[in-house]
């Protein structure tokens, strides 16, 4: 019986380092000392010894479990911070004509602005100079870019990329929302990665198709403070303003290069194309000597191939890892359930968080739906707050000497609070004394749109790079995120979070939310629910662990398909075949698509039905607690 239990964990670890690339045993990488790794960055925080402790054996039981489940970790890795737009592509250009062996370039943005002429221009000259360069944008994302850079690029040997575009939606059998949302840029030996696309919007002045910052300064060169006013303050500049973007990016150099790289060639195989690339050599690994390298661990997130370790990550993290603090600096924040259940966890164990959203947003009815998902979060966090000081009432105040009325009301109200809430969140004791309830603060950057992507946990654990809070990086994006192990880089990270909240944001509180006027109201609540069920299987059901199955399903069949059925009827060397004569190749891919339609339109129909009956169920136990409410209070005012 212990063998045959032995052999069964031994096959589900083996499964599960498969799908979601977790560490093997014969990877060729060098072992991790995650205890001195826990160790000297927790030793730096300001917290007592026992704090200490207890941080030390949580993170080093969360890094362990990553490594194991996800793999891509690494040590001995630099990191460069960007939070402007011209800064992170003066890099990023200057880095491409100085490559010398490959330029791996993807977006999910790719317009038609002077930005983008810029990369074009670059990415021709690094394939002149005999370097491998690939453009891989995403289709939807890239229709504002010029068939002519296109036809330019092709000409200089570059491979062009467009991923899941309309016609191969329909023969790929991917579903047309599933999107390529990474940002990820390998040159030689450094990799980019974060939430910059290639567009107007990430420089200074929205970038405009008479931006002159490209121009005026020779490529490679960094312009002062100065000279940088003086370009953005010229007429053509002042004219070309468009909404500009607040993004957070990051260069990496070291071994994480390599997982990057893997990540991309990832999307590569997802766009079907028949461009093929090996992995990238091994990186090198810098020393600790100055202290400014450090762990890296490259989450990312493929629902088609099941890979979901930013969700998983991010879940366990913030339930179980995160003790005093959490920052978090995202857009279009509109969190699946378990996002929200994780969030509210770490409320309950009195950790306060921070939050800093987009008041200026790119979308219509973006900030609304912000608005009103978080008057959810602080009515839910004032209700329980609420309950817990009323059960501290009822335990301390005498039945004998408390009035009927009031007795009957606290006695419903705290049973009604076990059966909803759990009585885990009506007492939190340890020790016996009770455990403080975490602060939640909402911010509305003003100045720009916030696009970027952040999280710190603890100040020892932080995250950036593409994944947004909302239901479609969760469920169907492409998406990639760098998380890191460093007291040293979260602090730069906490200190760029404040200095947002504090210069350019507005604090939002429960108050101004509730006291707004009934039009803005019921915008937020059209707003909220258009936003979630877009990200609901109304379409291609990857909203469900069952829906991804079957698209991935039908993807290999379409493989399958396209590589054994034959393009031609006509037998080699003009022989007769006595073999019955088969269908052309796009006839299963027809019927195919009508299985595929009738499927979505049933699957909609099943969750519109689910929905309704859940609305009910709920109208339902409201009018229910609402008549035991008015016949208990009814009876003990006959008494």
């Amino acid at each position: 019986m212990k063998i045959e239990n032995n052999l069964r964990e031994a096959v589900y670890a083996n499964i599960v380092r498969k799908r979601g690339g977790g560490i093997k045993d014969d990877d060729g990488r060098e072992k991790i000392d995650f205890n001195r790794l826990v160790e000297i960055n927790v030793e730096k925080l300001n917290v007592g010894n026992k704090e200490q402790e207890v941080m030390k054996e949580k993170w080093k039981h969360i890094l362990k479990r990553n490594a194991y489940r996800y793999g891509k970790v690494s040590e001995g890795n630099k990191i460069k911070i960007y939070n402007q737009g011209h800064l992170a592509f003066r890099d990023i250009l200057t880095s491409i004509n100085n490559s010398k062996k490959r330029v791996w370039f993807e977006s999910y943005i790719f317009d038609d602005s002077t930005l983008a002429d810029a990369v074009v221009n670059s990415l021709c000259n690094a394939s002149k100079r005999g370097c491998d360069v690939i453009l891989l944008i995403d289709y939807i994302g890239s229709l504002k870019m010029k068939s002519k850079w296109v036809t330019k690029l092709k000409q200089h040997n570059v491979h062009v990329l467009f991923f899941n575009t309309f016609f191969n939606s329909l023969l790929n059998m991917l579903p047309m929302f599933f999107r390529d949302h990474r940002k990820i840029i390998i040159v030689d030996d450094a990799a980019f990665c974060g939430s910059m696309n290639v567009s107007e919007s990430v420089l200074p002045s929205g970038g405009g198709q008479h931006n002159t910052l490209f121009d005026s300064f020779p490529l490679g060169s960094l312009p002062s403070e100065p000279d940088l006013n003086s370009v953005l303050n010229t007429p053509a500049e002042a004219g070309s303003k468009c909404l500009a973007y607040y993004d957070l990016h990051v260069q990496v150099k070291g071994p994480a290069v390599k997982d990057l790289a893997d990540v991309f060639l990832d999307s590569l195989r997802m766009t079907g194309s028949s461009i093929k690339r090996d992995p990238i050599e091994k990186q090198k690994k810098y020393d600790d000597d100055d202290g400014e390298s450090c762990f890296i661990q490259v989450l990312e997130s493929n629902v088609l191939r099941k890979v979901k370790s930013i969700q998983s990550t991010f879940d366990y993290v913030i339930k179980n890892g995160a003790t005093n603090s959490i920052y978090i600096t995202t857009s279009y924040f509109l969190p699946p359930g378990f996002l929200r259940r994780a969030l509210f966890s770490a409320l309950s164990n009195g950790v306060d968080i921070s939050f800093l959203f987009s008041g200026n947003s790119d979308i219509l009815g973006d900030v609304p739906a912000t608005y009103y998902i978080v008057k959810k979060f602080l009515r839910r966090f004032h209700r329980e707050e609420s309950i817990d000081n009323s059960v501290k009432s009822d335990d301390s105040v005498d039945s004998s000497n408390c009035r009927s009325v009031e007795r009957a009301y606290f006695t419903n109200l705290r049973k009604h609070a076990e059966r909803k809430l759990g009585e885990s969140l009506l007492r939190r004791k340890s020790g016996g004394v009770t455990r403080k309830r975490g602060n939640s603060q909402f911010y509305f950057f003003q100045d720009k749109h916030c696009h970027a992507k952040n999280i710190v946990v603890d100040n020892l654990w932080c995250s950036v790079g593409s994944f947004n809070w909302d239901r479609f990086s969760s469920r169907r994006n492409l998406e990639v995120m760098i998380s890191i192990f460093s007291k040293d880089i979260c602090d730069k990270f906490i200190y760029e979070h404040k200095t947002k909240i504090t210069t350019n944001s507005k604090e939002i509180t429960l108050s101004e939310i509730v006291n707004r006027n009934i039009v803005q109201m019921f915008m937020s609540y059209c707003a909220y629910h258009l936003g979630k069920l877009s990200g609901r299987n109304l379409f291609d059901g990857l909203s469900t662990g069952k829906g991804e199955v079957e698209w991935g399903k039908r993807k290999i069949t379409h493989t399958h398909t396209q590589h054994t059925l034959p393009h031609s009827r006509t037998p080699p060397n003009g022989e007769q075949s006595n073999v019955q004569t088969l269908q052309p190749w796009w006839v299963p891919q027809i019927f195919f698509k009508i299985r595929n339609v009738s499927n979505q339109i049933h699957s909609s129909l099943g969750d519109i039905s689910r929905w309704a009956q859940r609305k009910n169920s709920k109208i339902r136990r409201g009018l229910k607690r609402f008549r035991i409410d008015s016949d208990m209070l009814h009876m003990t005012t006959n008494e």
